[in-house]
């Protein structure tokens, strides 16, 4: 083996192992709950499930006896999901983004209000000048 190859060899290393390392060396991420990671994981799993058991019982793999009641429990279990993923939002802290984003939303309505008002002004002055 030349001294080439064994230089190129080393260089592919490191950059193979400063890429599996990445992960590793980055910065946590703060904002991350891992029981929210594990609610939303779940209903996409019971979504999946509820899809795949209703794409079955359309093809006439799943017998109607069968399929009824696995649908009810899929049901149930995602409404459960649900309900614990709206518990751990509302306990979540809202960030500085969050905050922000509730008030350009108001004021986006309050705009999108007075468009409409201004618009249905000259409508309403036409409607009432004409006669019956």
């Amino acid at each position: 083996m030349d001294v080439g190859s064994l230089l190129l060899f080393l260089a592919l290393l490191v950059v193979c192992a400063l890429y599996v390392a990445r992960p590793l060396l980055s910065e946590v991420d703060e904002d991350f709950n891992p029981e929210l990671a594990n609610l939303q994981a779940e209903h996409a799993r019971v979504l999946e499930a509820l899809l795949e058991l209703d794409a079955d019982w359309e093809l006439g793999k799943v017998p109607e006896d069968i399929y009824r009641p696995q649908r009810q429990q899929l049901l149930a279990e995602g409404a459960a999901v649900l309900r614990a993923l709206e518990k751990v939002d509302v306990h979540a802290k809202p960030s500085a983004a969050q905050d922000a984003a509730p008030d350009e939303l108001e004021a986006l309505i309050a705009a999108y209000r007075k468009q409409a008002k201004k618009a249905a002004k000259p409508r309403a002055a036409k409607k009432g000048g004409r006669k019956k």
